[in-house]
């Protein structure tokens, strides 16, 4: 896999989008199952390698936000998500 980096995947279109953001990594299962257990941030994840991030302007903060992704790229530059399955779970 080498060092695969997240890739956002959103509809660019303002009408479109809404307020979620979509991030895909091929090991966005397991990174998914990491941010929730170990880092206290709750994406949906979307089959095939998508996370999905709700970010609702009227209550998320700038900081919030900033501090998700900084616990998202953790993750993945620490590979936190290593020690989880391939397998789903039928719930995420």
């Amino acid at each position: 896999m080498g060092r695969a980096r997240p890739r956002r995947r959103e509809d660019r279109s303002i009408e479109r989008r809404g307020s979620h953001v979509s991030l895909r990594h091929p090991e966005g299962y397991r990174i998914n199952r990491a941010l929730i257990e170990e880092m206290n941030v709750i994406p949906d994840f979307r089959e095939p390698d998508n996370l999905r991030l709700g970010l609702a302007p009227l209550y998320t903060s700038f900081g919030e936000v900033w501090d998700g992704v900084e616990r998202i790229r953790r993750v993945v530059e620490e590979r936190r998500f290593d020690k989880y399955p391939k397998e789903r779970l039928t719930v995420t």
